[in-house]
């Protein structure tokens, strides 16, 4: 078996230190990887930073259809069955332009700094809210369960205009559509179960666009739901794209980070004591845990085009799949890349992209990751493991699945 065959294996790929140590690997000894698995369609893993930067940023070389995520054949055909194209659900992260900037100029303000700053007091009250429930649970909770996954939650659908009691459909949901490989987390092991995660996605935002299309108010749901593109109307699949999209990466990738950070400061005490001691260094923080974490582990790109790279020949029609734990823990690019520093200026790190299709929500997801470390910290007197941490197995998207803690906040 191909080392590169690893990279399909939602075990390895959901275990930091194996995922880590195989990115190593493949950076020393095949950056350009030709993987063909039987269950895949074949691909390029693309591993090293410079390659994957120079990719994402020319977009006209290297388009984001028709194969934007690692899915196995089987799935793809039954996507191309029900929705006539590979990927099936065309969100963002699909679209090439001109249409992908069409649709990304919808929300472009939403999600801009300043419009972002603007949420601040709301976001420090929900972090309140969190770190409240925290101390009152006696010392102990699982860090990742009772707290990262519900705070990230709570921030987006509130600006999404998802009511407080749907908010454990949307969990359940998103960990079925990113955590599908995961035999906790997936809703079965069928082709027709994952269409199924989809189908009850499409469901419910289609009943939210129409409900905002009779009574729009000040949310995000409003915005899409009367959005017009080329002074049209959006198509609906579009819309139920863009929802989709929006409402499980703008909270699981935070809330990976949050409880990956939260990992990376146990283990690293020096750090820990740092920013306690420095909490102007929390945005700074959020960045190192966001390049840490990387919890995007992939994305794809067809080639558009011959090339040829580090001495491979990619053909026109290949698919070459870009991944960014590499790429952040790549000392070629950055500066010891395995030391966890809460102040590295992460100027040259990837687990947003880079070019056309850098992360929309790149800026509420730094705020949330440093509001919610601002407000735990300073009453935080002590917190440790009370268990191993435990990882959701998955290629796509990743991170803890589980930490219990112990912990005492101050008197």
């Amino acid at each position: 078996m191909k080392l590169s065959w690893d990279l399909l294996d939602p075990a390895v790929m959901g275990d930091e230190t194996s995922m880590h140590e195989l990115m190593q690997q493949l950076r020393t000894n095949d950056p350009v990887s030709r993987v063909e698995h039987p269950d895949f369609e074949p691909f390029w893993a693309i591993t090293k930073h410079e390659d994957i930067k120079a990719i994402s940023q020319n977009n006209a070389a290297f388009i984001s259809s028709p194969r934007t995520v690692l899915l196995q054949q089987e799935f793809e055909k039954a996507l191309i069955e029900k929705f006539g194209t590979r990927n099936g659900v065309e969100t963002l992260i699909h679209m090439d332009n001109p249409k992908h900037k069409k649709l990304r100029n919808v929300t472009r303000d939403w999600f801009k700094p300043r419009a972002i700053d603007k949420l601040s007091v709301d976001i420090e009250t929900i972090a309140k809210q969190y770190v409240d429930k925290m101390e009152a649970m006696d010392g102990k909770c699982d860090f990742v369960k009772d707290i990262a996954l519900l705070y990230p939650l709570r921030v987006i659908m509130s600006i999404i205009g998802v009511a407080p009691e749907e908010e454990a459909m949307m969990l359940k949901l998103t960990q079925e559509l990113f955590g599908g490989q995961d035999p906790t987390q997936s809703r079965g092991g069928e082709v027709g179960d994952g269409l199924a995660v989809l189908m009850d996605f499409f469901s419910y935002f289609t009943a939210v666009v129409e409900d905002r299309k009779e009574n729009p108010c000040g949310d995000l749901a409003s915005i899409l739901a009367n959005a017009l593109v080329d002074g049209e109307p959006m198509e609906q699949l579009d819309q139920i794209s863009y929802f989709i999209i929006t409402a499980t990466a703008g909270h699981d990738t935070t809330s990976a980070t949050i409880s990956g950070g939260m990992k990376a400061l146990l283990e690293h005490p020096d750090q820990l004591a740092k920013l306690r001691k420095h909490p102007e260094l929390a945005k700074q923080a959020a960045k190192e845990m966001i390049r840490w974490v990387s919890p995007v582990r992939h994305m794809m790109r067809t080639s558009t085009e011959d090339i040829v790279l580090r001495g491979k020949t990619i053909k026109a029609g290949d698919s070459l799949c870009l991944w960014y734990p590499s790429a952040n823990r790549d000392s070629d690019a950055i500066e010891d890349p395995d030391t966890f520093d809460i102040e590295r200026d992460n100027q040259n790190q990837l687990a947003f992209g880079f070019g056309g299709h850098m992360c929309l929500g790149q800026h509420l997801a730094i705020l949330e990751v440093e509001l919610f470390f601002k407000e735990l910290l300073p009453r935080l007197s002590h917190i440790e493991f009370a268990a191993d941490p435990e990882w959701v197995q998955a290629i796509f998207v990743g991170g803890l699945k589980s930490m219990p803690v112990h912990y005492a906040f101050n008197s």
